[in-house]
């Protein structure tokens, strides 16, 4: 059995023993293989198996089986779920920055993203914080006049108001550059406020 294999059916246990959502430690994950499958624990490694996760150098070879939620956590979802979210990256000494999106389970990376760098994604002086109106077009367009979140849309609903919100907070450090701007409605925009992206 494939490692591959093997992270797969531990997976499909832990949803069929605890349901979908299960929250698992890299550590459990470690010991489940190693017991039933015989894997060594140095060839677990969940984070390349997510859906909002990926390691540069990695292929969208290997199945996504889990969200990561935290620092050796994640949690049990499966392959094929639905999963709608940002796919970050974490280089080296670095802060975690977005390198592409996962839509309905489907996983795709930035088609530059291997010549990017986290800093990319962060500003430097003379940086303007709002986005010119080209570009806040772009991000509209790119998102389908569409809350990234919960879905409203003017075309819906004609109450709905969409802001361009930086994913990285500008007060964090965040560019404004297309990578780092999402369409919200206000309502969303709102209440995530200034909170830190999801990782």
């Amino acid at each position: 059995m494939t490692i591959k294999e093997a992270m797969t059916a531990a997976v499909e246990q832990l949803i069929k023993d605890n349901g979908s959502g299960y929250e698992v430690t890299t550590s459990e994950l470690q010991r489940i293989l190693l017991n039933e499958y015989s894997i060594h624990a140095g060839s677990c490694i969940p984070s390349d198996y997510c859906y909002n996760r990926i390691n540069n150098g990695i292929t969208l070879s290997n199945p996504t089986l889990f969200e990561y939620i935290g620092t050796g956590r994640y949690r049990c979802l499966g392959p094929d779920y639905p999963y709608n979210g940002k796919i970050y990256h974490k280089a080296k000494g670095c802060e975690e920055f977005v390198i592409g999106e996962c839509k309905n389970g489907i996983r795709s990376i930035a088609a530059d993203v291997h010549e990017k760098s986290p800093e990319s994604t962060y500003r430097t002086k003379g940086d303007r914080r709002d986005p010119s109106i080209k570009l806040r077009y772009e991000v509209l367009a790119r998102d389908h006049f569409t809350c990234r979140y919960c879905g409203a849309s003017p075309q819906k609903d004609p109450d709905v108001t969409l802001h361009i919100d930086h994913i990285i907070p500008w007060s964090k450090g965040g560019k404004t550059v297309f990578d780092n701007l999402q369409t919200l409605c206000s309502k969303c925009n709102l209440g995530k406020s200034d909170l830190d992206p999801e990782i």
